[in-house]
C-alpha cells in the first residue's frame, strides 16, 4: 500500500505546486484518478450490459440442461467463451477502487511522509516545531516546561507503555513526541497546516467532523458524499431492474432477485459516517469521487443506449432492405410466370389453328 501512496503523493504534490491550494489540489487529484480508471469503468459497464443481453440465452441453457448439471456447466463455459464474456471481469475495478481508496487515505492522513517524502526523524522535528508555533506561539521555554511536566506525569500510564518500550532513547523530547503521536492519530496534519493552507471554501481540511460535531460546516462533505454515493447506486440498480431478464433455477422456476434497496441505503450511510470520522481532506476526495461517478454513470448509460439504438436501427434497415429485395425477386418470378403463361396460351392457340387446317384439308 505504501507504494501506491507514494505514487499518489507525487500526483497530489504536482497539483498543489500547480494551483497552490491543498483543497483544489485534492479536487484535481480526484479527477485524475477517475480519468485513469475510466477505461476500466467503461469496460465494467459494457460487461454488465452484455450480461443482461446474454441472460435470455442462459435461461434457455438452464431450461435445456436442468436435469444434467455437469452438461449445464460445460455448456455454460462454452457459451461464455464463444461470447467472450468473463464473469469476473467487473471484479478488477472493484479491487482497484479499494486499493485506490486506501492509498488516498494514506496520503491524506500522512501527507508529510507521502507528499513531502520526509523520514521519521524529519517528521518528528517538524512536528515539534509545529507544536511550538501553533500551541505556544513560538515560546520554546514554555513548550520545554510543559514537555517535561507531561512526560514525568504520564510516563507510567499503561496506555503509553508499549509506545515508550519501542523507543531506543530515554530523551524527554523523544518520549513526548512518541506520546503526542500516540494521542494524535493525524499528527502530520498539524505539520501540514504549518506548511500549507488547508482552508478550502471556509473548511479546514485538517479538521474531523466527529471531533467537532457542532460545526455545521464540517458536515458538508459527509452529507454530500452520502447523497451522491446513493445516487450512483440508485442509477446502477435502476438500469439493472430495467434491463435484466428473469433468471431461472435448474427446475426452470424464476429466481427472485435480491432487493438492493437496503444495500443502497446502508452503503451511502456507511461512507458518510467514515467521511465524518476522517480528516476533511479525505471527505473532500470521497465526495468528489461519488460526484464524478454519478456524472460518468449518466453519460456512459446515455452512450451505451445511443449505441444500442443505432444497432437496432441498422438491423431494421437491413431487414427492410432484405424485404424489398425479396419483394423484387418475387415480382420478377411473378412476371416470368405471367410471360410463360402467355406463351403457353399463344402456343396452344397456334396448335389449335394447325389442327383445324389439317381437318379442312382432309
Amino acid at each position: 500500500m505504501g507504494v501506491i501512496a507514494f505514487i499518489f503523493g507525487y500526483i497530489l504534490k504536482f497539483w498543489f505546486n500547480l494551483v497552490g491550494n491543498y483543497g483544489w489540489a485534492l479536487v484535481l487529484f480526484s479527477l485524475t484518478i477517475k480519468v485513469v480508471l475510466f477505461p476500466l469503468t467503461l469496460k465494467q459497464h459494457k460487461s454488465t450490459k452484455q450480461m443482461q443481453e446474454l441472460q435470455p440465452k442462459l435461461n434457455e441453457l438452464q431450461e435445456k440442461y436442468k436435469d444434467d448439471q455437469q452438461k449445464m456447466s460445460i455448456e455454460y463455459q462454452k457459451f461464455m467463451k464463444e461470447n467472450k464474456y468473463n464473469p469476473f471481469g467487473g471484479c478488477l475495478l472493484m479491487i482497484l477502487q479499494l486499493f485506490v481508496l486506501l492509498g488516498v487515505l494514506y496520503v491524506v492522513t500522512n501527507p508529510m511522509r507521502y507528499m513531502d517524502k520526509l523520514n521519521d526523524q524529519e517528521i518528528d522535528l517538524a512536528l515539534k516545531e509545529a507544536i511550538i508555533s501553533q500551541e505556544y506561539s513560538g515560546d520554546t521555554v514554555a513548550f520545554t516546561k510543559f514537555e517535561n511536566e507531561f512526560v514525568n506525569s504520564n510516563s507510567g500510564d499503561d496506555k503509553y507503555k508499549k509506545v515508550l518500550e519501542q523507543l531506543d532513547s530515554d530523551d524527554v523530547e523523544a518520549k513526548f513526541i512518541a506520546m503526542y503521536k500516540f494521542d494524535n492519530r493525524y499528527h502530520e496534519l498539524k505539520i501540514l497546516n504549518e506548511k500549507y493552507d488547508l482552508n478550502f471554501l471556509g473548511i479546514d481540511l485538517g479538521d474531523i467532523t466527529m471531533n467537532n460535531p457542532s460545526d455545521i460546516r464540517l458536515w458538508i462533505f459527509p452529507v454530500l458524499t452520502t447523497i451522491f454515493y446513493y445516487l450512483s447506486l440508485w442509477m446502477v440498480s435502476r438500469n439493472q431492474k430495467k434491463n435484466t431478464q428473469k433468471m431461472k433455477d435448474a427446475d426452470g422456476n424464476e429466481i427472485e432477485m435480491p432487493n438492493m434497496m437496503m444495500m443502497n441505503i446502508t452503503m451511502p450511510l456507511l461512507s458518510g459516517w467514515i467521511s465524518a470520522s476522517v480528516p476533511q481532506g479525505m471527505g473532500l476526495y470521497w465526495f468528489m469521487n461519488s460526484f464524478l461517478q454519478v456524472i460518468i454513470q449518466f453519460f456512459t448509460d446515455k452512450f451505451l443506449r445511443s449505441k444500442d439504438n443505432n444497432n437496432k436501427n441498422d438491423v431494421v434497415i437491413e431487414a427492410k432492405n432484405l424485404e424489398v429485395e425479396n419483394n423484387e425477386n418475387l415480382d420478377d418470378i411473378n412476371a416470368e410466370s405471367t410471360d410463360n403463361t402467355i406463351k403457353n396460351e399463344s402456343n396452344k392457340k397456334k396448335n389449335q389453328g394447325k389442327n383445324k387446317n389439317k381437318k379442312k384439308k382432309k
